[in-house]
């Protein structure tokens, strides 16, 4: 249902029966990871023209990791992020970190 690297590739997928013959697949909402349990790789300095998707490229090889570099800096909207210009945003190594809820 999910690509591998997707951030809701380890969520159970749960199955509903609507009660007209319809099953709907679905996953709950994840649990973001506590970021004090993750291991920073490196922190990155805001410089004007950043994005989150080429952060990720730059820092994970690969654009669509950017939800790891949010969370591990406790942000819900990518929009926040990397911020302004001389703003530190934390890279996390890949895999760290356990729900923290």
């Amino acid at each position: 249902m999910f690509t591998l690297t997707s951030r809701y590739a380890t969520q159970p997928v749960l199955e509903a029966d609507r009660g007209d013959g319809v099953t709907v697949r679905y996953v709950l909402p994840r649990l973001l990871p506590d970021p004090g349990d993750m291991v920073v790789a490196t922190r990155h300095r805001a410089v004007e023209g950043d994005r989150l998707d080429l952060l990720a490229w730059r820092h994970l090889g690969d654009p669509t990791a950017w939800w790891m570099i949010a969370d591990a800096n406790r942000v819900t909207h990518p929009a926040a992020l990397p911020g302004a210009p001389g703003d530190t945003t934390a890279v996390p190594v890949p895999g760290t970190g356990k729900p923290g809820g």
